[in-house]
């Protein structure tokens, strides 16, 4: 890769800066920062960072409502996933990294979500495929479970609840045979083997620690220690999360987890709002991390993560826009304005500080998905990961001198603000348009397909709703909380 020169009218090198932004240039040489120094002659009203790393998402290039998924409670949301007509796993994930590209994302933690392991290592190939084309940087979390398909309980049990006219289609369509622990731990080593590369890491995903069996949970903490290999799962996201493991281990729920080795400091918890500050606590003392997803949890009813108790507890933390942005267009910068408004009021017992806010979107996320400590900062040897903003897009109407340039983006940057992003040294993102794949042709294949499908999401409406209804009556009785395992 040819050496490039680039020059900033600012340049945010690294958090916790404690003197004003200043202009400033930057030399790469293949996939790393070679020099950084005061510019000479800086380029107008471009204003230079670490891109964005996204810690948590499931890269669904094809929005959820489209088929129907509607905003509501998690576990009833969840259900309604089975409408999704099929789309080319390579367009859809193409089409959810170059949106995330566009909005300054240059490493993605996919968390693949299918439970069919007869084409996991095809889809993990074409996926990986789709993030070399776009050029972000993958985390690639191979999916694992073996219990609970259906909700917070015995499968058979919740099937006998579903209406009788539905019973044989989710028991065939929705419980499929899951494998032992021991095949399940070669499938991570199957998919690793066929696409890990410098840009790629493959992580073990237990979909939830409810939905793993406790031989599958010992297996994931033996490989990754063994493999030192990263774990990501989601982690006590919703208030009926909750109550299940307090019914099902009262007050040894994350211990657990600790004592097999799951939690370590390899471990991301994606959301952990239903997290107590003793558990916290004791995730802080692993070195353990938890990726926030705030547009998810609103959307989905989850409530607001406690983000003062992990910074009170010195937990670190990360960010991710779960295929979840605000407005369905996988914004990551007014996904980090969002929580910097929300995480940040001085009447909280540990603030969110502008150093805490970009060691999660850059430092720690980059960790989560690539598993390196390196990044963080525009430093010689640094990854050469760098994205640049229309800072005079972003102060049109500003009066010189009168604000830190990094309030101003922390007010109003968005993705339509964003110039270029260097991924590796190689730029993915010119004026805002990604360089590597066509992406509004892509968008319109992905389209194309979900509406070849659509008279079988048709069909499948009712039986889902059936199904959403069976599960709220579930959950609104208790049974989720008689499930002890």
């Amino acid at each position: 890769m040819t050496a490039l020169d680039l020059s900033f009218q600012y340049l945010y090198a690294a958090p916790g800066r404690d003197a004003p932004l200043a202009g400033g240039a930057i030399s790469l040489s293949g996939d790393r920062i070679a020099e950084v120094k005061p510019a000479v002659s800086s380029r107008g009203g471009l204003l230079a960072m670490p891109a964005l790393a996204d810690a948590h998402d499931h890269a669904r290039g094809f929005h959820h409502i489209g088929f129907g998924a509607k905003d509501q409670k998690f576990e009833l949301w969840r259900a309604a996933l089975y409408a999704q007509p099929p789309i080319d796993p390579y367009l859809n994930a193409a089409l959810a990294f170059g949106r995330l590209a566009q909005s300054g994302v240059g490493s993605v933690m996919h968390v693949y979500s299918s439970i069919r392991v007869d084409r996991l290592i095809d889809d993990a190939r074409a996926i990986a495929r789709a993030a070399r084309d776009v050029g972000i940087r993958l985390g690639f979390v191979v999916p694992l479970r073996d219990v609970q398909t259906l909700g917070y309980g015995p499968d058979q049990e919740l099937l006998a609840l579903h209406d009788p006219r539905d019973q044989a289609f989710v028991k065939e369509t929705w419980l499929y045979p899951f494998p032992s622990p021991e095949r399940y731990m070669e499938l991570v080593r199957e998919v690793a083997r066929a696409i890990e590369r410098p840009t790629v890491t493959v992580q073990l995903g237990p979909n939830s620690p409810q939905a793993c069996s406790d031989g599958l949970l010992e297996a994931i903490g033996d490989a990754s220690a063994r493999e030192n290999r990263r774990v990501t799962t989601h982690l006590l996201e919703t208030s009926i999360q909750r109550k299940w493991a307090d019914a099902s281990y009262p007050g040894k729920f994350i211990r657990r987890l600790c004592d097999m080795d799951v939690i370590s400091e390899r471990f991301t918890g994606a959301h952990g709002v239903w997290l107590r500050p003793d558990e916290v606590a004791l995730m802080a003392e692993r070195r353990a991390q938890i990726a926030v997803n705030l547009s998810s949890n609103y959307r989905l009813r989850s409530g607001v993560a406690p983000v003062d108790s992990y910074i009170k507890a010195g937990m670190p933390f990360s960010f991710g826009v779960d295929s979840f942005g605000f407005d369905d267009d996988d914004d990551a910068l007014r996904e980090l304005r969002i929580g910097h408004w929300v995480f940040s009021p001085l009447d909280t017992d540990a603030p969110l500080t502008q150093e805490l806010l970009f060691r999660g979107w850059h430092q720690n996320g980059f960790l989560a998905v690539n598993g390196r400590n390196d990044y963080g900062r525009l430093t010689p040897g640094a990854p050469a990961d760098i994205l640049v903003l229309d800072y005079e897009a972003l102060s049109y109407d500003l009066i010189e001198n009168m604000i830190d340039p990094l309030e101003v983006v922390l007010t109003r940057a968005s993705s339509r603000h964003v110039k270029s992003l260097y991924v590796a040294g190689r730029e993915i993102v010119r004026d805002g348009k990604v360089t590597g794949v066509d992406l509004p042709a892509i968008e319109r294949e992905v389209i194309a397909q979900t509406r070849r499908g659509a008279e079988r999401a048709r069909a499948l409406k009712p039986v889902l709703e059936r199904s959403q209804a069976t599960l709220e009556e579930f959950y609104r009785a208790g049974g989720h909380t008689r499930a002890a395992r």
